[in-house]
């Protein structure tokens, strides 16, 4: 999935350097900012062990669910405005986070098969692919403006947040639909899993780590440092919930 991204950049970026149509920005936008949160999902597909999530219902997870978690949060931000401080990094922690929780959770709420860790993982995954692609996509529209069709800025951008996408909106989304599924527990999903001790100390995890994403900490700024250390920090409990849930697999298979 990757590679077919990156060859499809390439060619993008190759004939517009030829040619400079500019019928081609839209197709560079869309598959480098789409590139990585796409892979990254498909990696939660192929950890599911259920295989009991369609491809196409993970499409539409992907593209509602990442478009309806933005509007989320966009109506949150009118509650709680944000600024470019310590304060405000933690007002983007909760808001982005509760914006992407609340579709995660009703996108849960339509699989009642799903059950499990690993399909809480794919469907939080999902979600927060497609909100880290159309945010992805809609900077990089944004620089290009900023720099006055500046298009390597453009590119530079893109590359910079596919490089740091792996550690960001996908995997703390995820997180939150595995705790969902935690929550739950061997019930059916309600309201009650939210409010939950259980669930509100593992969603608390990708908003204090979003929130430190968005400080302005200078310590390492130069070579991206605190992303990388987060990023790194982020995958570790995404380890531990992906062996979660193969531990459940088991479970299931010896009750069965």
């Amino acid at each position: 999935m990757f590679l077919a991204f990156v060859v499809s950049c390439i060619i993008l970026v190759f004939s517009f350097n030829l040619w400079e149509n500019w019928n081609l920005i839209p197709g560079i936008i869309a598959v480098g900012s789409f590139a990585v949160p796409l892979t990254t999902m498909v990696l939660f597909l192929e950890v599911n062990a259920y295989r009991d999530i369609s491809l196409f219902k993970l499409i539409v997870v992907f593209l509602v669910g990442g478009c309806a978690s933005l509007l989320a949060t966009m109506l949150f931000y009118t509650i709680f405005p944000s600024s470019v401080d310590f304060a405000g990094a933690v007002i983007i922690g909760i808001v982005e986070e509760l914006g992407k929780l609340v579709i995660v959770y009703i996108a849960l709420l339509k699989m009642p098969r799903c059950s499990h860790i690993l399909g809480g993982l794919l469907v939080g995954s999902a979600v927060g692919a497609g909100f880290a692609a159309f945010e992805s996509a809609g900077y990089a529209f944004n620089w290009l403006l900023w720099s006055q069709g500046d298009v390597d800025v453009m590119i530079d951008l893109i590359l910079l947040r596919g490089f740091l996408a792996p550690g960001g909106h996908v995997t703390w989304a995820a997180i939150t639909g595995a705790a969902l599924m935690i929550a739950k527990g061997n019930g059916p999903l309600t309201f009650d899993a939210v409010v939950s001790t259980r669930f509100l100390k593992l969603f608390a995890i990708p908003v204090v780590l979003h929130s430190v994403w968005d400080m302005p900490i200078p310590f390492g700024a130069e070579i991206y440092l605190l992303p990388i250390l987060l990023t790194i920090a982020v995958w570790v409990v995404v380890m531990i919930l992906i062996n979660m849930g193969l531990d459940q697999v088991k479970q299931n298979k010896a009750i069965a």
